[in-house]
């Protein structure tokens, strides 16, 4: 079950009557190709660069860095109560150059991903930032675009426990896969041959 700050709840029951301005912040645990090391790359929708607590997987608040002006999109959030592998789509303008250092100077493919959101009141954070989604990142989309267009680099991203839940086990039955896994494990020895072998399976009384 789900539980927000009390007053993102109560910015989020008074958005019909007064409106709502969601805010969205997304932290990438990008890794660098030459070291290995993980880093977290953080963006968010508002404009300048700031530090923000967030909460994390684990519980609790962390302060982590964000820069903002990039033009932050969040889209396809939703919470079901099955299986279903919801994709979630983020974001960002192509021409920022923190956006082309992170996709093109790290490896992003299968990195860790966190979504945290809340709204703004006044001017003001109504709470910090919520954990509403940990994923990691899926397929990675950079639209190039015309003269005068606007580009952006997209990348889908997916709950990583329903990504391994419905995932299609690629093992056979076969001897020599048996035998990759166990060279004693002869369970599959005759598979290939079996299906031609004629057994008599019951008695007969003329026999």
């Amino acid at each position: 079950m789900r539980i927000l700050a009390p007053n993102l709840v109560t910015s989020l029951q008074a958005a019909r009557d007064e409106g709502i301005k969601p805010v969205y912040f997304v932290t990438i645990y990008a890794k660098d190709r030459d070291t290995g090391v993980v880093y977290p790359i953080g963006f968010w929708s508002g404009d300048e660069q700031i530090f923000a607590n967030v909460q994390t997987p684990q519980g609790g608040l962390s302060s982590y860095f964000f820069f903002g002006g990039v033009n932050l999109q969040v889209d396809g959030l939703q919470y079901v109560m099955d299986l279903t592998d919801n994709a979630v789509s983020v974001s960002v303008s192509q021409v920022e150059e923190v956006s082309q250092e992170l996709f093109r100077g790290f490896d992003v493919r299968l990195a860790n991903v966190e979504i945290h959101a809340t709204t703004l009141t006044g001017g003001a954070f109504t709470s910090a930032p919520q954990l509403v989604w940990v994923g990691i990142v899926d397929e990675l989309q950079i639209a190039t675009p015309a003269v005068g267009g606007d580009g952006n680099i997209g990348f889908t991203c997916r709950s990583e426990i329903m990504s391994q839940l419905t995932a299609i086990n690629p093992a056979k039955s076969s001897n020599e896969h048996q035998k990759r896994r166990n060279p004693n494990d002869r369970f599959s020895e005759y598979a290939s041959v079996i299906s031609s072998r004629d057994v008599q399976w019951y008695y007969r009384k003329d026999d």
